[in-house]
């Protein structure tokens, strides 16, 4: 379901579109799953062809020249104490006609005796389908990349005010997000951060996710 659009792997397409749905697992067992599966994997494999080499993210540049504009130093080689940031674009289809693009960042921490690794996203403004996408011209590719330079910034910021304390302080929610876990809408457990002008951020199991107001709906846990 998930494979890289660039050589460097630093842009990323995911979809789970084209399988015969739980249905079809639940109808032939493993036989179905498997089935479904190679659906999924020849509809991904399809897109991945339209799509690889058309968009021009360097997200290591977009990581680097937020980080400047924020007052953040990145050091181009980690040390084996260091904390790894890693950059990522991920492209990803919530339906069969939608495409969504985002702003990742990984932290890990390899060298520490527990390691250690969290995922912050930023959902990047703008739906698209993989046509639009796939003939992106050079304006449009400057403007995603702006868009990322711009999510990336306001992740270092989140990230450099995250601590302990302010995790303790968020409330707790369940929420439903096609955005976040595409085909598959069920009510999911995490924390309300913080709500932006034009973003929801919340914690969820996996991430701290930066969400469109009409992506995301939630409920505060009594």
């Amino acid at each position: 379901m998930t494979k890289p659009l660039d050589p460097q792997q630093s842009v990323v397409y995911k979809q789970n579109q084209g399988g015969g749905g739980a249905g079809l697992g639940l109808l032939l067992g493993p036989i179905g799953v498997a089935a479904n599966m190679k659906m999924i994997e020849t509809k991904t494999d399809e897109d991945v062809a339209r799509l690889k080499g058309k968009l021009g993210f360097i997200p290591s540049v977009a990581l680097q020249q937020a980080a400047s504009a924020s007052g953040f130093s990145l050091q181009s080689v980690a040390g084996t104490q260091d904390v790894q940031v890693t950059p990522y674009i991920l492209v990803s289809k919530t339906n069969e006609t939608t495409v969504h693009v985002s702003a990742m960042i990984l932290v890990e921490s390899p060298g520490h005796p527990a390691k250690w690794s969290r995922s912050y996203r930023y959902q990047l403004a703008g739906k698209y389908s993989l046509d639009e996408l796939a003939t992106a011209d050079a304006a449009r590719n400057a403007a995603l990349q702006e868009q990322a330079t711009q999510a990336y910034g306001a992740l270092l910021r989140h990230m450099n005010d995250e601590s302990d304390a302010s995790i303790s302080q968020e409330t707790a929610i369940t929420f439903l997000s096609p955005y976040l876990t595409p085909r598959f809408e069920f009510e999911q457990r995490g924390s309300l951060i913080r709500v932006d002008t034009n973003r929801v951020w919340v914690r969820t199991t996996v991430e701290v996710a930066a969400v469109a107001p009409t992506d995301l709906s939630y409920k505060v846990v009594k």
